[in-house]
């Protein structure tokens, strides 16, 4: 059993699509705690308005990159699109942080909020 921390973020409807995210991948992993939720100003001189921002540990049975390809698909099920960067508009952007205790994503470096986000459920 794999354990990641992954990290939701959203800035269209953010509370409707942070929602069905966790939905989506419960039905999926077993989710074993959720942060509380973080609001940020964006960082990018695209972005318009302010992010939410959750993480949740979960558990997979599945390797990093199936788990990986899981987020992204749920990411463009819930609206995400090849230029959602460049427009500003994330419907949801799906990290995963820390796989099995190591970290493999630099926002964990880059962004106080993602450390006491996940420092909070670890």
């Amino acid at each position: 059993m794999n354990t990641a921390f992954i990290m939701l973020g959203s800035n269209f409807n953010p509370e409707k699509h942070i929602e069905l995210a966790k939905e989506k991948i419960s039905e999926l992993y077993e989710i074993e705690s959720v942060s509380s939720e973080i609001i940020t100003k964006p960082h990018g001189k695209n972005y318009k308005s302010d992010f939410r921002n959750q993480a949740i540990k979960l558990l997979s049975d599945d390797i990093l990159d199936d788990t990986r390809s899981t987020m992204k698909q749920i990411e463009k099920d819930l609206g995400r699109l090849p230029d959602s960067k460049k427009t500003g508009i994330i419907p949801i952007d799906i990290d995963i942080i820390i796989w099995n205790d190591q970290t493999i994503h630099k926002d964990y470096e880059r962004f106080d909020f993602v450390r006491k986000c996940i420092n909070e459920i670890s």
